[in-house]
């Protein structure tokens, strides 16, 4: 402003004056308090678009307790990317100590979208129940396929009242448990290679059975059970079948396999949403985040109906891939394509009366650490 008015002194008012004018526009929002302010934000939401939807619960003395919000964009996507759902409490806690929760999926551009909203004033099982109870009558009923958490004991009560299996998988997050290795291994004088055993153990077993066979054979080759860090392994160990790739392979998880989804709206919120947010400026800024989202979807789909990624191979399921997907998922295909050239069937031969067994030839690739990228092996 002072540059268009060439000079300060032109202005006509101060930073302090400007400061003042925030704070009582400010006051003017909190004059029935931050939570009324909120609430009040949302039912004139809910006037201008009917399937904005939202739900509250106040304590024993009337004061806000938890919060759900869902924009009627987010309920509409649901019904068509809700097979796969991943739900984080771990984002930030306000100044009011209300942890920020979120529904979080993936649509047919392999972005994040956001599913839902929640303020909790409590990470207990009561808690999470209503919450996932609130939001599945928001989504209509309709339960996901499957649904990725933190280990947390209570969201586990609460989902297997809620999401009961086998109608929803529940699985937790890799991320989570593989980010406490340091902690809880990292007394070790071979650390390094407890970690890198057990790694290869849990993302390369093909079966249940080959993870068993070979998690004991890490266990008895570095006699672990003599140490402290043994009972964590061993409670990891008895839950197997809620974290571990072979258990869960059978499952479609989207591509997710930790709550990165979750992280990546996490960070798509900075800028919108940190712990200093009072509780009027959450919901319009959650309306500018999402706005901001939605015309990332818009212009991925706006690339989609101009650009066409020419074909590598002469499969016929290629060319029937290029018509349906959109480029993002595409690409996918294209890079499966390409791999399935170097695959040669060597034999077969029948095992019963309704299994055969085949043995193909195949180029292998090595995915290097340092290099950050795959690099083939000579041969096959």
């Amino acid at each position: 402003m002072a540059g268009q008015r060439h000079g300060v002194e032109n202005v006509g008012f101060t930073k302090k004056d400007i400061h003042n004018l925030v704070n009582r526009k400010r006051r003017l929002k909190l004059k029935n308090g931050d939570a009324s302010a909120m609430l009040e934000y949302f039912d004139r939401m809910t006037v201008d678009n009917q399937n904005f939807f939202h739900m509250h619960r106040v304590d024993h003395k009337g004061r806000l307790k938890d919060i759900m919000w869902v924009d009627a964009r987010s309920r509409e996507a649901y019904q068509y990317f809700g097979d796969v759902v991943c739900f984080d409490s771990t984002y930030l806690t306000n100044q009011y100590e209300l942890p920020f929760s979120n529904f979080v999926g993936v649509n047919h551009h392999g972005q994040t979208i956001l599913l839902g909203c929640a303020l909790v004033s409590h990470e207990n099982a009561e808690t999470f129940e209503w919450l996932f109870k609130t939001w599945l009558s928001c989504m209509r009923g309709k339960r996901p396929a499957a649904i990725m958490t933190d280990q947390d004991a209570a969201m586990r009560k609460a989902i297997r009242v809620v999401f009961p299996m086998p109608e929803t998988r529940h699985r937790w997050c890799m991320w989570h448990i593989m980010k406490k290795f340091g902690t809880k291994l990292g007394a070790l004088s071979d650390y390094q290679d407890v970690k890198d055993a057990l790694q290869h153990v849990i993302y390369n077993s093909i079966t249940p059975d080959e993870f068993v066979e070979s998690w004991w054979e890490v266990v008895n080759k570095f006699k672990l059970e003599q140490y402290d860090c043994y009972e964590w392994l061993e409670g990891l160990y008895e839950e197997r079948e809620m974290w571990i790739p072979a258990y869960v392979k059978g499952v479609f998880w989207a591509g997710m396999q930790t709550t990165q989804r979750v992280e990546s709206i996490n960070s798509f919120f900075y800028g919108y949403i940190n712990r200093h947010t009072r509780l009027y400026e959450f919901a319009p800024n959650y309306c500018k985040a999402m706005e901001s989202r939605a015309n990332d979807e818009q212009e991925a789909d706006a690339n989609c109906a101009r650009f066409v990624r020419p074909l590598i191979s002469e499969f016929s399921l290629e060319r029937k891939f290029q018509k349906v997907y959109t480029d993002a998922k595409f690409v996918e295909v294209q890079n499966q394509c390409n791999r399935v050239a170097y695959l040669t069937l060597v034999s077969k031969k029948s095992v019963s009366h309704n299994e055969e067994e085949y043995v193909f030839s195949d180029r292998v690739w090595i995915y290097c650490k340092k290099k950050k990228k795959e690099t083939p092996l000579k041969g096959r």
